[in-house]
């Protein structure tokens, strides 16, 4: 998402999910291609090297699991925290399914 308009209906009228380390915020989007945003705040999360670290963590973990969301119907924006940057990758990424899970944006994982 780059839209300041997505951004802020998502803010508006999405559920948002807590986790120690991201917030998830999901809006049901029927008949819309899903998209995904990132927030990291100087605030939030600190200076410039550590949002761009929080960014890209998060993005990277989505990243390997977007085959196993829909295609359609979600706009979901994450807002890093400071947790974000020490958490080990599994822990990270073990909350972000569970946030995904929880908005019901993610499959369930194909045994293999």
């Amino acid at each position: 998402m780059r839209s300041a308009d997505d951004f802020a209906a998502v803010k508006r009228r999405g559920v948002a999910y807590r986790g120690r380390c991201c917030l998830l915020l999901a809006l049901a989007a029927p008949g819309e291609v899903t998209r995904v945003g990132w927030i990291a705040s100087k605030r939030g999360v600190g200076g410039a090297v550590q949002r761009n670290r929080a960014r890209r963590r998060l993005r990277e973990i989505v990243r390997r699991r977007w085959p196993r969301l829909p295609h359609h119907g979600f706009l979901l924006v994450f807002i890093a925290s400071r947790a974000s940057l020490s958490a080990p990758h599994q822990v990270l990424a073990t909350e972000l399914e569970s946030l995904l899970a929880h908005a019901g944006a993610l499959a369930p994982a194909v045994a293999s």
